[in-house]
């Protein structure tokens, strides 16, 4: 793995050099006046603590890169982003940093130089080749914690992820959007595995990763990774139409590879993740809070603003393998 240190975002990627973006010119004055708006809610203290903390986000789509952008306004010290793909013009409706002037464009580089247009004191690390092999321990190393947001059918690299993070002693949240809802899964290694979950080993799910990026997958191995991801991470698919015709279509939508998702839930979905995250960094903090712990899988935390539903599940297998 290549990787090197440069302090402004270039205006292309190789594709295969990591890139480490610490700050040009840390001024503590101008970080207590950006994050100053926090403190109330978490104390000056606490602000220090997340000035040193490292959070890893994978993935730099719907839900990835706006992540990305919350913890660096929240004053993370240091973020790192993973992510292989480009934007096309179908991300336009929803991902942080696709637009008419990035399509064709590395998502973690694009991400990158939006991140830093905001702020230049935080530490920026960019991981065009996504998660892999070359790649994971790397980026799992030294986090406080790490975001899930690996893209659907790429099962191979988000169980590589969970696998070097139960490792490494790192707690990942994974946080979906689907319909106008969310749900928030926290692995640790005491938690349920994602594979146990997803009925795969490491082996076979590198496999149907890379029959459907070269497309050789047949519809059968399509239809597998859509059932194992479907089961473990959407226990329950909402309807909001009679008849529920809104749902056969987002089933047949999603078996094309076009996965329905709507521009307004990734935001709704990215603050909730967001705070709950927040939470966990400052679990050690002297300041005792009232907030309801993250369940760990097996159980999720579940949020509908459409049905104006709200749920702890815990202790409950819903996934059958």
């Amino acid at each position: 793995m290549i990787s090197r240190v440069v302090f402004d975002v270039p205006h292309e990627t190789d594709g295969k050099t990591v890139l480490r973006l610490p700050p040009k010119l840390f001024d503590h004055d101008f970080y207590a006046e950006r994050t100053d708006r926090n403190i109330g809610w978490i104390t000056k203290e606490e602000q220090e603590m997340i000035r040193h903390t490292t959070v890893g986000v994978a993935g730099c789509g719907g839900m990835g890169a706006q992540l990305a952008e919350k913890f660096l306004r929240l004053g993370v010290g240091e973020i790192r982003i993973a992510d292989n793909e480009v934007f096309d013009v179908s991300n336009i409706n929803r991902q942080f940093a696709a637009g008419r002037t990035t399509v064709g464009v590395s998502k973690a580089l694009a991400t990158a130089r939006m991140l830093r247009d905001i702020s230049e004191d935080s530490t920026i690390v960019m991981y065009p080749q996504g998660i892999c092999e070359e790649t994971v321990e790397s980026f799992v190393s030294g986090c406080d914690v790490i975001c899930d947001e690996v893209e659907f059918f790429a099962v191979g690299p988000r169980i590589l992820l969970h696998q070097a993070a139960r490792r490494a002693g790192v707690g990942i949240f994974n946080c979906n959007t689907v319909g106008f809802g969310t749900r928030l899964f926290l692995f640790t290694p005491q938690s349920v595995t994602i594979e146990e979950m997803f009925g795969l080993t490491l082996p076979e799910a590198m496999e149907l990763s890379r029959a459907l990026r070269s497309k050789e997958a047949t519809p059968e191995m399509g239809k597998k990774v859509i059932d194992c991801v479907l089961g473990a991470l959407v226990p329950e698919l909402p309807s909001y139409v009679k008849g529920k015709k809104d749902l056969k279509h987002v089933l047949c939508r999603l078996a094309k590879g076009q996965a329905s998702i709507i521009a307004t839930n990734p935001p709704m979905a990215t603050g909730f993740v967001a705070d709950r995250v927040l939470f966990y960094l400052l679990r050690n903090s002297s300041t005792v809070r009232t907030v309801k712990p993250t369940p760990l899988v097996p159980g999720y935390l579940y949020v509908d603003v459409a049905r104006m539903k709200a749920r702890i599940v815990t202790g409950r297998k819903w996934w059958t393998r």
